[in-house]
């Protein structure tokens, strides 16, 4: 994953479910039916990572909150997210989302 499909990843995620001036992007569809997909797919095989994403990007808690409330240490956060991102992109680009 590039540092630019992480960063519109990301961008996707805070701007998920929020009406922003910015929000009416062509893509947004896409990135929708892909982050909920994602969380669908979390909430069956990977409960932590679909409570990190929840947390971090849905009631918008910092990094230390989000480790706080899960119990887990920096790497793991890390870890976690890096596969949190990668899995809403495959999705998104499966959906025809672009980068």
């Amino acid at each position: 994953m590039t540092v630019e499909q992480r960063a519109k990843t990301k961008q996707a995620l805070q701007r998920y479910g929020q009406k922003l001036p910015g929000r009416n992007w062509k893509d947004a569809p896409l990135w929708d039916t892909a982050i909920r997909q994602t969380l669908e797919y979390y909430d069956s095989c990977d409960p932590l990572r679909a409570q990190l994403m929840r947390l971090r990007y849905f009631e918008h808690c910092t990094e230390e909150q989000t480790m706080g409330q899960l119990y887990i240490g920096r790497s793991t956060y890390q870890k976690a997210q890096l596969d949190l991102l990668s899995t809403v992109a495959v999705f998104a680009a499966q959906q025809g989302a672009r980068f």
